[in-house]
């Protein structure tokens, strides 16, 4: 294939949408389709370049484009992060570098929040599109085998990849986003648009350059819309058919080409420069935005405080993308590309055991303490294998080593139940009581209660309790007489376990800039403050008189009289500003005990 501009251009547009995106700007309201051209791009390449006959230098030639620079990314990431941010950040860093340097980020990310959450610190989240990428390098040979037994197979992929994506975001949107099945359809658009549309890669329609325009356009446009990544719809939803559209006008320029004219202009110019650079700025410059904007507990911050910060970054964002090609990307090593990988991956992993130790270091026991409140915590509910079948299964066995048991407990609510559920679980096994929890927290809260799924639920799993814990008047009053009425006919006992005292701010947060002796309010509450603020449904749930219901107090658990938010021994009791850690949950160890042997 000869050298053809428009194709740097396409990927400086690429990297320009999804750098503006992470950099704020709140017209690029979905550059992160900037990805999307990108998989088509790499599909498209990927046909001309891939020969039959030569796997092995594929890979290899894919590996000395690729790996250099991306290795450095990681190495580097960790460095800075152990520098520059607190062992609360860097112990998520070490997660997320493991998970890339075999080139499962997306995986790694996968099992975390959605792409658009910004509760982590992810600093190597971008990584997520190369792992995607890599691992379809990785099938390219398959897939070619495939395509060549029957013509059909290719367009019978393609549908079939593109439907299931469609139907999985209707169920989970970050499944779709983040796993290869449900991204093969762009890729393979872009390997249709170079096996049916070009001669080896190189435009065969010349008059229909005007179609490659229109492409163009749509490319640029489409990022300005409003897409939403949470969304659980193929129309408004990602990837969905916005995602389609992107991808269909990217293939029309790589099959078509653009006219010269534009091809020429002096913005197209720049564009293609950006596109030369486009790998080395896509590697750098979120880890580059996301240390800098970091703040202890405070996730990724993608918050600009001020112009200056701004023109900061951009600085900063050139030099590292520069570096990182004319010293990785573009620089050819003198050892072997396997000798390479080999040594980075065992430099990397090593690392990653190594420093944590040198990092604590520089760190008092207390403040330990505090960034430890972020790991001081269970998986979320189910776990997220059995939290993508939320559409198929209602709840799921907390305590599935007890095969059987005299007692089975529902414990249903919100987050806040889910915050404490390990404790719970550790006391239910010890007592050889089966312990279940609903696979998702909506199932009671308002607006979207369904009392009757949990009660139908528990009687198939031969509940004989349910407990109630949630935060504060997140469950309707109709709705805790809901499960009282259907329950008892049931033949199931209710309990409900208070909310427990929720604060204005982030508790470890407050902790550490207190300790680091940062002038900040001073956060306190009551017992009498705590009745107050949960007075209505306080009331309510005590003014109940039916055998079948129970409530327990937990003000005085925390509250004697000022409200504690950091146990004896220094450890913050929650992990934000309502959830309790692992440790906080200790504080209900009598309530849980009293429930169980009741």
């Amino acid at each position: 294939m000869n050298y053809r501009a428009d194709i740097q251009i396409l990927r400086g547009i690429s990297v320009v949408l999804v750098v503006l995106f992470h950099l704020g700007f709140s017209s690029i309201k979905s550059g992160f389709l900037g990805v999307d051209v990108f998989f088509v791009i790499s599909g498209f390449l990927m046909a001309i370049l891939y020969k039959n006959n030569d796997i092995s230098g594929f890979y290899l030639r894919r590996a000395k484009r690729l790996l250099p620079a991306y290795y450095a990314t990681i190495f580097f990431t960790l460095i800075f992060s152990y520098f520059l941010t607190t062992p609360n950040e860097t112990a998520q860093v070490n997660e997320q570098a493991l998970y890339a340097v075999p080139f499962l980020s997306n995986i790694g990310f996968w099992f975390q929040d959605s792409y658009f959450s910004n509760s982590h610190f992810n600093p190597l989240l971008h990584l997520w599109s190369l792992g995607v990428e890599i691992q379809f390098y990785l099938i390219v040979p398959l897939l070619y085998w495939f395509f060549t037994k029957l013509k059909i197979n290719y367009w019978l992929t393609m549908i079939l990849s593109l439907a299931l994506c469609f139907i999985m975001v209707g169920f989970s949107p970050k499944t779709s986003f983040f796993l290869v099945p449900f991204r093969l359809w762009e890729f393979l658009i872009g390997y249709g648009a170079a096996h049916f549309l070009t001669n080896q890669g190189n435009v065969k329609y010349t008059k229909y350059k005007w179609l490659g325009l229109i492409g163009l356009i749509v490319v640029f446009i489409i990022p300005l819309l409003s897409v939403s990544g949470e969304a659980r719809s193929a129309v408004n939803g990602h990837p969905g058919l916005y995602a389609l559209f992107v991808s269909l006008a990217t293939a029309t320029v790589l099959a078509f080409g653009i006219p010269s004219l534009i091809e020429r202009s002096y913005i197209s110019k720049v564009l293609e420069k950006l596109g030369k650079y486009s790998y080395s700025i896509y590697l750098a410059h979120f880890p580059v935005i996301v240390i800098y904007l970091s703040k202890p507990f405070d996730g990724t911050n993608l918050t600009i405080p001020s112009l200056q910060d701004g023109i900061t970054l951009f600085i900063l964002v050139c030099i590292a993308s520069a570096l990182l090609y004319y010293f990785f990307e573009h620089k050819r090593s003198k050892y072997s590309i396997k000798n390479y990988a080999l040594t980075a991956s065992a430099l990397l992993i090593g690392l990653v055991l190594v420093l944590p130790s040198v990092q604590n270091e520089f760190y008092s026991e207390k403040e330990l303490l505090i960034f430890n409140a972020s790991s001081d915590k269970g998986p979320f509910r189910c776990g997220v294998v059995t939290q993508k079948l939320e559409k198929f299964i209602t709840s799921c066995d907390l305590t599935s080593d007890i095969e059987q048991s005299e007692e089975n407990i529902m414990f249903v609510g919100n987050s806040h139940s889910d915050s404490v559920k390990e404790h719970f679980t550790e006391l239910a096994i010890k007592n050889g009581t089966k312990l279940f929890i609903p696979i998702s927290n909506t199932f009671l809260s308002k607006g979207t209660a369904r009392p009757k799924v949990v009660v139908d639920d528990s009687i198939e799993n031969k509940v004989s309790k349910i407990v109630i814990h949630s935060s504060p008047d997140s469950i309707s009053n109709e709705t805790i007489n809901e499960v009282i009425k259907l329950s008892k006919s049931a033949g199931i006992k209710v309990y409900f376990i208070e909310p427990v005292p929720v604060w204005d701010k982030n508790i470890p947060t407050y902790m550490y800039k207190k300790m680091k002796g940062e002038n900040q309010p001073t956060i306190q509450k009551t017992k009498e403050d705590y009745l107050s603020e949960n007075a209505d449904q306080i009331r309510f749930v005590r003014s109940i008189n039916d055998d079948n219901f129970i409530s327990f107090p937990i003000v005085d658990y925390f509250c004697a009289p000022e409200c504690r938010y950091v146990s004896k021994e220094g450890k913050p009791l929650y992990f934000d500003k309502h959830h309790l850690t692992t440790t906080g949950s200790y504080q209900l160890s009598d309530v849980f005990t009293k429930i169980l042997k009741d």
